[in-house]
């Protein structure tokens, strides 16, 4: 590609309104951005509701009404200059920063990209006044009537920046990014009112709450905040505390972990961290707890001018808030369960995730651990190692699996004595450790990931199915009723023609809940609709980044609802799978290009043993 070639010219200052586009850039990068700079204003300016209007997600218009104390007539020009603000006096204040705003460049940045119209009442004054610019130029200014509080209403954003409007994601993912934005002010501000609204419909109607329990019901609804319990911790003039899902209640992403400092919503990697260290040994790999973190401690101890977006921090004690936020999420997960006094108890508990792995395993004792590792822990029985035919196996005479990928079914015509039985009697599969199955063929032994094995089953029946072929639906015997938060909502309003093309039968049931009556007859990991949510996150992430929403449909439902690591699967279960697998179009790898199974040869197997 031959690009054109950049020419020096002479040195010179740009022009004020080049420096106001350029800088606006870095504040206000979408409408979710303009949105969190107002609401941050209405919140330091003492607000008791919030109430947010959006069309066309923010890019035609974007209105935000407070209650607060509000401007100052002799006051309301200087707020729309660029670094003039209230917050701080001076560069000495940067190290004791108590607001949101401090840099004062939010309205400024805002005016110079759109049509804004800024309308305040101070407290203390009968009468407001209004100003409106049109990319950074005041075009009117005179006195209004307005109740106390302030309104900023932003039309046609980025119309003077058109790069800027055409990079922009979707109007769905942009009202998803906003919506996510209320959330977390409402986490963090659970004694205020806050309300959205965007073309008319109502996502968002929060009344003051009286506690961050109470918010987040009302947000995430009573399916998830059932799984939610509290933890706190402080150490050192430093104060964590929170909300955490319990191991069994997980998502496939972070979308559902929240981090505030001195209530200001930031992510920061080591908090993120410290969460996944809390939950290492207890949940599976790429599943994610639900969580909202707090973290208070002296302005002094952190810096907040990282980012003009303010979304980034750093701290002095690092590792204490790490070490402290961890320990609290860990000793909020040991449960007291009547079942943990007995050994066998413990691990039970600690399989369905509900005891904290290292810390119990330890206080077992050595006896009790190698008893456990045998099978023989009081009141457990592990049961056989293999799931099937745990005599010694026999080679059988199957279809060999060649290098070049020749077809492997050992179920095949030369085999046909019963379903999985090799012509002696024993089973052709076997189940090692509830996640492999284990199969000889001649000269060789196999080994299949049942995991990434019924990904690719799955992901190719959702295909056909998206495709147009009619899915195979189970009904419910008891129709589901799944109250979403509004993030999920939008994303369900969206997709939901797609989500029943591959089998998920369901309907709008007032509200934010739907009613689900059918799902695909090949899900195994419907788990009470937690997949069904983890299908609508994936989504939403789709949208953020651009994805193609059947893509992520197919591998998000396969991936979701696989059999997993550590699932019993019976014989003909087995036979089942494989025969399906077999006859998708690209057995040997998952839609993520993992393997689905493994040959090990018996000239492998025998230079391992030294037999060569």
């Amino acid at each position: 590609m031959n690009l054109p070639k950049f020419e020096r010219r002479p040195i010179r200052l740009l022009d004020p309104g080049c420096v106001e586009r350029i800088a606006a850039g870095e504040v206000i990068e979408r409408p979710a951005s303009a949105i969190k700079e107002l609401i941050e204003n209405s919140l330091d300016a003492g607000a008791t509701r919030i109430r947010v209007r959006l069309k066309r997600a923010g890019f035609a218009e974007m209105v935000v009404e407070d209650d607060g104390s509000g401007i100052p007539v002799r006051e309301l020009p200087l707020a729309l200059e660029r670094h003039a603000t209230s917050k701080i006096a001076g560069s000495g204040d940067l190290g004791s920063v108590l607001s949101y705003g401090f840099r004062g460049e939010a309205l400024a940045s805002l005016a110079a990209v759109s049509r804004l119209s800024l309308r305040s009442r101070w407290a203390e004054e009968e009468l407001g006044a209004r100003i409106d610019l049109v990319g950074g130029e005041v075009e009117r200014r005179e006195p209004c009537a307005r109740l106390r509080g302030t309104t900023v209403e932003i039309r046609d954003l980025f119309f003077n920046v058109p790069a800027r409007r055409e990079f922009a994601k979707s109007d769905p993912s942009e009202k998803r990014a906003v919506t996510q934005v209320l959330q977390a002010a409402a986490f963090a501000h659970p004694e205020v009112a806050f309300e959205l609204e965007s073309d008319g419909s109502k996502i968002l109607d929060l009344a003051p709450a009286r506690d961050l329990e109470t918010r987040v019901h009302a947000i995430f609804g009573a399916s998830v905040a059932e799984h939610l319990r509290r933890f706190e911790g402080e150490a050192q003039g430093i104060r964590v505390m929170g909300l955490s899902s319990r191991p069994t209640h997980t998502r496939g992403n972070r979308t559902g972990q929240y981090f505030f400092v001195n209530r200001r919503p930031v992510f920061d990697k080591a908090l993120a961290h410290a969460v996944g260290a809390a939950y290492r040994e207890i949940i599976p790999a790429g599943r994610f707890a639900v969580c909202l973190v707090f973290l208070e401690l002296p302005p002094s101890r952190i810096d907040v001018n990282v980012h003009p977006t303010k979304a980034e921090v750093r701290f002095r004690d690092e590792g204490t808030i790490h070490t402290l936020l961890r320990h609290a999420i860990q000793d909020s997960l040991q449960l007291r369960h009547e079942e943990a006094e007995t050994a066998g108890g413990r691990i039970r508990a600690l399989e369905r995730g509900e005891m904290g792995a290292a810390d119990n395993l330890r206080s077992m004792g050595n006896n009790t651990l190698r008893e456990l590792m045998e099978g023989r822990g009081e009141g457990y029985d592990r049961g056989p190692r293999w799931s099937r035919g745990h005599a010694k196996p026999t080679l059988f005479d199957a279809e060999a699996l060649g290098e070049e990928g020749a077809a492997f079914r050992p179920s095949g015509a030369p085999l046909d004595v019963g379903a999985g039985a090799q012509p002696d009697g024993l089973p052709l599969f076997w189940q090692l450790h509830n996640t492999f199955i284990l199969t000889q063929i001649r000269g060789a032994l196999v080994i299949i990931d049942q995991h990434n094995s019924h990904e690719r089953v799955l992901y190719d029946q959702a295909k056909r199915s998206l495709a147009g072929k009619t899915p195979p639906t189970q009904q419910l015997l008891f129709p589901a009723t799944l109250e979403l938060s509004p993030d999920e909502l939008s994303v369900y309003q969206v997709h939901r023609g797609d989500l029943e093309r591959v089998g998920f039968l369901s309907e709008p049931f007032g509200g934010n809940t739907i009613l689900v009556r059918g799902i695909p007859a090949e899900l195994r990991n419907w788990n009470d609709g937690s997949l069904f949510r983890d299908l609508l996150v994936d989504l939403a992430d789709a949208g953020r980044s651009g994805s193609d929403p059947r893509e992520t449909i197919l591998a998000s439902y396969a991936c979701h609802g696989a059999i997993r690591a550590g699932d019993h699967l019976s014989l003909p279960e087995m036979q089942s799978l494989m025969d399906r697998l077999f006859a998708t179009e690209l057995p040997y790898s998952c839609p993520h290009g993992r393997p689905t199974l493994i040959r090990l040869g018996l000239p492998e197997l025998e230079r391992r043993f030294g037999r060569r």
